[in-house]
């Protein structure tokens, strides 16, 4: 099974029927209603659809008892894993630590750690349904609208993170951009995904540690104002990024940070 594949990804919230409406207006997705009993249940999880039909992730709420222990509204990805335990081993014992230990439900075996600087993130050897004979659809891809068209890494320790995530995961650094006083934007790329995203210092003390996730939508621009109108916040103005692509950072009712592209052509 390929080790470090970007498969799935989960927005945490503790204002699940803003984030609902929020996340339906600006990106168009539709997030499943919540399931009966879901007021007492261990965990009120749904899940998150695209247009097309595929599955783009899932919406955890936060128990009180959740933000006691530190948790927050955020995005976080899931990266495949040939083995969960076996994986826990080495990145723990290379600084990595463990939030949530291995669970396992129908759809695998997954846990939550984080990296020895901080950034949390899920481990996850998946168990395909039955009858299942392909894949399902990606959610990173840079050219689906609705999906995760980029991941982008803010860390303590920058060579550090690389050699990290290139020993446990397999990825690669193909280039990088310099940004002056900021350092390096250290691209990454896997073998079977191609360039997913970036890794950088992250350019300010107050600024979180972790991983950020960026989603393509038809028009930045309008998304931008779906922001605004569904109250988010946006964190500065539309800007054209490399290649063909306009890019806005922005936060959404409940505080968890993303991003939204989308072609210059037609914003």
């Amino acid at each position: 099974m390929p080790q470090g594949l970007f498969v799935w990804y989960e927005v945490t919230t503790d204002a699940p029927d803003a984030v609902r409406a929020f996340y339906e207006g600006v990106i168009g997705w539709r997030i499943a209603d919540p399931s009966p009993g879901h007021e007492t249940a261990a965990i009120d999880y749904r899940h998150i659809y695209r247009a097309d039909g595929a599955g783009q992730g899932g919406m955890l709420v936060l128990r009180p008892e959740m933000i006691a222990a530190g948790a927050r509204p955020w995005w976080v990805p899931y990266l495949m894993v040939d083995s969960v335990p076996d994986t826990l081993a080495a990145i723990t014992a290379d600084g990595a630590r463990v939030w949530m230990p291995p669970t396992t439900i129908a759809e695998g075996t997954f846990a939550m750690v984080a990296d020895p600087w901080g950034a949390p993130f899920y481990l996850i050897d998946p168990t395909p349904p039955p009858g299942q004979d392909t894949p399902p659809p990606p959610v990173f891809a840079m050219d689906i609208t609705q999906a995760v068209t980029w991941n982008e890494l803010f860390t303590t320790d920058l060579p550090g993170a690389r050699t990290f995530y290139a020993r446990h995961f397999g990825f690669t650094y193909p280039d990088a951009m310099p940004m002056g006083a900021f350092g390096d934007y250290q691209f990454i790329a896997h073998p079977l995904q191609g360039r997913v995203g970036a890794m950088m210092a992250r350019p300010s003390a107050d600024a979180p540690l972790g991983w950020r996730t960026y989603f393509r939508v038809a028009d930045v621009r309008a998304a931008a104002q779906a922001v605004r109108d569904l109250g988010g916040t946006l964190e500065g103005d539309v800007h054209e990024v490399p290649g063909d692509d306009l890019m806005i950072q922005a936060r959404d009712p409940a505080g968890a940070f993303f991003g939204l592209v989308s072609r210059k052509s037609v914003a």
